[in-house]
């Protein structure tokens, strides 16, 4: 098939990736019935990610990391109709846009009450997937992503978002903002919002995806980019567009952390190495959002 343009290519690799064609039962189904012209490049990225997600050292986007424990400092109330994780006590906030695994996994809390301690803030976390999250316990997690988001499209959440954060607006002096992997879209979606940014004082993203080159030059408040070394969702070519954009206006900061992958943050694995890392990117995020308190 011929390969239009780089533009189509990642277009038609993101429908893949994310099983975002309308009405396509499976991922196979989309490239094999689907009336467009699926490009080569899109069909053999889409190709080699799948084979070698299973064999990949680092975390991935399906990938839950090396287990963890903690014991939970917070609660659970509903928020604007949303079943959300609390904790700490502040007169500021910080609100978690979580991956995949959504509010309750243990992972996410260990890192709410982290930032509740590290910056005395009130942290929540709300339940964006209405109690239907991947579960890190399931096999052929891979395999599951595209049914899954299709019935958790981004657009939903930034819904969800949008009320959450214009519920809790009158009871903190500032709100920040931080996604993870898919939870980063909805933190763009919310400071390129024409009324909501003003809402939100600064925000972060840690290896994000779903993000396009366009919301580079709608973003309208300050960002913290906890950037991967070797990330298949956020690649050179998009980073690059958002460190130009940003760094010319003063509204971003990126830090890159050595040996770590896509997902480190959130779900490291055991590594020594990796976890040096996502400690020091932990410690990052809260030295930026005391900053901006």
């Amino acid at each position: 098939m011929l390969v239009v343009s780089e533009k189509q290519d990642l277009i038609h690799f993101r429908r893949i990736m994310f099983g975002i064609y309308d009405g396509e039962p499976a991922v196979e189904d989309i490239l094999f019935n689907s009336s467009d012209n699926i490009p080569r490049f899109a069909y053999s990225l889409y190709l080699n990610l799948k084979r070698n997600i299973k064999t990949m050292s680092s975390p991935c986007c399906v990938d839950p990391g090396a287990k963890q424990i903690h014991q939970a400092q917070g609660h659970e109330q509903v928020i604007a109709g949303v079943n959300t994780y609390k904790t700490g006590q502040g007169k500021s906030a910080i609100v978690i846009f979580t991956d995949i695994f959504g509010y309750s996994f243990i992972n996410v809390r260990k890192l709410a009450d982290s930032f509740a301690q590290g910056c005395q803030t009130t942290v929540f976390i709300p339940d964006y997937f209405n109690g239907d999250p991947m579960d890190p316990n399931e096999p052929n997690l891979w395999d599951l992503l595209p049914g899954w988001l299709k019935k958790h499209p981004t657009t939903d959440a930034c819904d969800i978002a949008d009320r959450f954060i214009s519920t809790i607006k009158g009871d903190y002096e500032s709100i920040q903002v931080i996604g993870f992997c898919y939870g980063a879209k909805v933190v763009v979606h919310l400071i390129t919002h024409p009324e909501l940014s003003s809402l939100v004082k600064a925000s972060v993203v840690a290896h994000p995806s779903f993000l396009v080159k366009e919301e580079a030059k709608q973003i309208r408040r300050p960002i913290l980019f906890l950037c991967a070394e070797n990330d298949t969702l956020f690649i050179p070519d998009l980073r690059q567009e958002f460190e130009k954009e940003l760094n010319s206006n003063g509204l971003g900061t990126f830090i890159e952390y050595p040996g770590t992958s896509h997902g480190f943050v959130v779900r490291p694995d055991d590594s020594q190495q990796v976890n040096q890392q996502k400690d020091k990117a932990v410690q990052d995020a809260i030295h930026f959002f005391k900053k901006n308190l």
